[in-house]
């Protein structure tokens, strides 16, 4: 009677092929093209640089001797309901607004609109659009007076400095010109004692 040796150790070469087959099947089904489970992605916060360009020039706001701030050459300075309108074009247009609340987390934002920044003194917003808007926080004390402070906000025109709700179809701005204006609003003072 003959015994008969298990299938895999009868054929030496038939088993090696056997496996090679089952390691290039394993290797070709594994997908390189599959992407890996997505997790929560996190967006990382929105850069600004508030600086100044050299070519803005001085402007006062209620005439020689008052509060008084950078911005594009050529600007214009309105009196509106609530304040001052500082326009230079369609990418710079400011309105100042004495006797504001304080800026709190609440400020007039709707559906559509998204607040990029916050600190302290400044809140940016972005509409689904993409655009702009933006509100700023001065205190202004004056040399001869420390006791009498002046606060202003000083934001986009048609945005929450208005104290109206900043809507995503409101006016809104392009990055570099609300970093501009921001820059411009951080210039507001009072004239100083000579």
């Amino acid at each position: 009677m003959s015994v008969r040796s298990p299938f895999w150790r009868q054929r030496a070469p038939w088993r090696l092929l056997l496996c090679s087959a089952v390691c290039a099947g394993a290797l070709a089904c594994r997908s390189r093209d599959v992407p890996e489970e997505p997790g929560p992605r996190v967006q990382a916060p929105e850069v600004f640089r508030f600086k100044l360009p050299v070519n803005y020039l001085t402007v006062e706001l209620r005439g020689e001797g008052s509060e008084n701030m950078r911005a594009p050459a050529g600007a214009t300075v309105a009196r509106i309901e609530a304040g001052f309108r500082v326009e230079a074009g369609p990418e710079f247009s400011v309105d100042v607004v004495p006797d504001p609340p304080a800026l709190t987390s609440d400020l007039g934002v709707t559906p559509g609109v998204a607040r990029v920044l916050s600190e302290p003194d400044l809140v940016v917003l972005r509409s689904e659009r993409g655009g702009y808007s933006f509100v700023l926080s001065r205190e202004l004390v004056p040399e001869w007076d420390e006791d009498r402070r002046q606060k202003l906000w000083c934001g986009s025109t048609g945005g929450a400095v208005s104290r109206a709700a900043t809507r995503a179809d409101g006016r809104d701005f392009s990055k570099e010109a609300t970093q501009n204006m921001v820059a411009a609003c951080r210039t507001l003072e009072l004239p100083r004692l000579e």
